[in-house]
């Protein structure tokens, strides 16, 4: 990021590989402003394209209330996403199909226009991609839960 915000440790460690290769089951961390969240890779496509999904993660055993004692493991119902690395950073990729602009759904219409869609194009073309910045890093699965706030 341009300017320096929330938790040093995180800024520190956001985009950065800790592996020299992307693997199914690779750990990554998404950083907030003090917080992390763990996810992992299952299915990589190439070094520059993977889809992640998120971990579950409990207090661990006998931990202190409030401590950031955390067991983490895989999660098969969790949310998955498609990740792309432009450059040097990593982005969450969000296929939109044509087929969304027939919905009436209130919340679909402002998903289109969030993401600044143009219908038009969007007929033509029939599916398009935006790309959204993420802070990640790869090798290693962290959470991390900022009790201050």
């Amino acid at each position: 990021m341009a300017k320096w915000y929330g938790n040093v440790m995180n800024r520190l460690e956001e985009n950065k590989d800790f592996v020299p290769e992307i693997k199914v089951g690779t750990g990554m961390t998404e950083y907030y402003w003090s917080d992390r969240h763990p996810w992992e890779v299952i299915d990589v496509k190439d070094q520059k394209h993977v889809t992640v999904r998120a971990m579950k993660h409990a207090p661990a055993p006998g931990s202190a209330p409030m401590s950031n004692d955390w067991v983490l493991s895989s999660d098969p119902d969790g949310p998955e996403r498609e990740m792309a690395k432009r450059g040097k950073y990593w982005y969450y990729v969000t296929t939109i199909t044509a087929d969304l602009l027939d919905s009436d759904d209130m919340d679909v219409k402002m998903f289109l226009a969030m993401n600044d869609v143009d219908p038009e194009k969007l007929r033509a073309k029939g599916t398009i991609k935006k790309y959204h910045r993420a802070n990640v890093s790869f090798g290693k699965a962290s959470y991390h839960y900022d009790y201050e706030f």
